[in-house]
């Protein structure tokens, strides 16, 4: 046990020793101040650095918007639009026949007049029929059911007359209905009586003597007498109204046409078949070959230039100089084959 006890003594002694020397030491050590200018050469400098620069941003070109290309039929009825200032104009078959005659025009023309004018024979609370009453029951006086036929200068004269003439009409229609020689130009003209006629068309009456149903003829003042002579069975009617029994029985084949088969008008019908074609977008983008083509082919073109200032026209050449246009526009064209 005691070589033990006796290091334990030596590391004792040692240690208290050493603190000793320090504290010795550090009571002789003096720490004086540093002056400015050797902090300033003790001083560590600053590293120079480079600017922050920002990265460059490179901004991709946008892509111009390439033209629209469209085609189509055009509508037989001209109705397609192709720009503000064109549209297609489809080439139509002649036009069918108008729907009345001369002579059917006429007859609806002086009706209009004649069923207005005061007659004593009108019926109590008569009110006389519009024009367009008189043309849906005559709608059928066509050239094909009551054609025209040659007419005589008094009968031209007279006919004229009743359309414009008030003193004539008021003769023909407000008192008694045979007014010679204007009554013979209607009858012989149109086919049948006036009269009949009034009572037909502006009354409506049953006892009209003419009916598209009946048979009965159209006579002379002269067979009539004839007639009721001493020797009724010579008569001869005249040229004039032998020729205006054939016209009452036309008329009588247009007012039953009115009635069973009333008259459609038909649709025009297009004698080519017409196609189109359109641009639209920039003219740099290839606006002016397109015209180019189309020129070409004998097409009807126009252009239309979008924006401010903005216009439409039809093209005939190829635009050059200030008429070269800048941005978007709208081309098209037509052709009929």
């Amino acid at each position: 046990m005691k070589p033990i006890m006796t290091k334990k003594l030596i590391l004792k002694s040692t240690a208290v020793i050493a603190v000793s020397f320090l504290a010795v030491a550090c009571q002789r050590m003096q720490f004086v101040p540093v002056e400015q200018n050797v902090q300033s050469s003790l001083a560590v400098p600053d590293v120079p650095t480079d600017p922050i620069v920002p990265p460059v941003v490179v901004t991709p070109p946008v892509p111009k918007p390439q033209p629209i290309f469209s085609n189509g039929a055009c509508a037989a009825d001209s109705s397609t639009t192709l720009t503000s200032c064109q549209k297609c104009n489809v080439p139509l078959n002649p036009p069918a026949p108008p729907q009345f005659s001369r002579k059917g025009q006429s007859l609806i023309d002086i009706m209009s007049i004649a069923c207005s004018v005061n007659n004593k024979s009108a019926p109590k609370n008569y009110v006389p029929p519009t024009k367009a009453e008189l043309i849906n029951r005559l709608n059928r006086l066509s050239p094909t059911f009551y054609p025209d036929s040659a007419m005589s200068p008094f009968q031209i004269s007279t006919i004229e007359s009743l359309k414009t003439n008030p003193a004539l009409q008021q003769k023909m229609f407000g008192g008694l209905w045979y007014q010679p020689p204007y009554s013979d130009a209607f009858e012989t003209y149109f086919g049948l009586e006036v009269g009949e006629v009034v009572y037909q068309l502006c009354y409506q009456s049953p006892d009209s003597s003419f009916t598209p149903y009946n048979s009965t003829p159209l006579l002379s003042k002269q067979m009539i007498d004839c007639q009721h002579s001493q020797d009724p069975f010579n008569c001869k009617e005249s040229p004039a109204y032998i020729a205006g029994n054939i016209y009452r029985n036309d008329l009588r084949t247009g007012m039953r046409e009115s009635i069973n088969n009333p008259y459609i008008a038909p649709k025009p019908t297009p004698s080519k078949t017409c196609s189109w074609e359109k641009f639209e977008g920039l003219y740099e983008l290839g606006g002016a070959e397109q015209i180019g083509k189309w020129l070409v082919s004998a097409q009807k073109i126009s252009m239309e230039v979008k924006g401010v200032g903005g216009r439409c026209s039809l093209v005939n050449t190829l635009p050059a100089g200030s008429q070269i246009p800048t941005g978007e526009v709208i081309l098209s064209a037509y052709v009929c084959k």
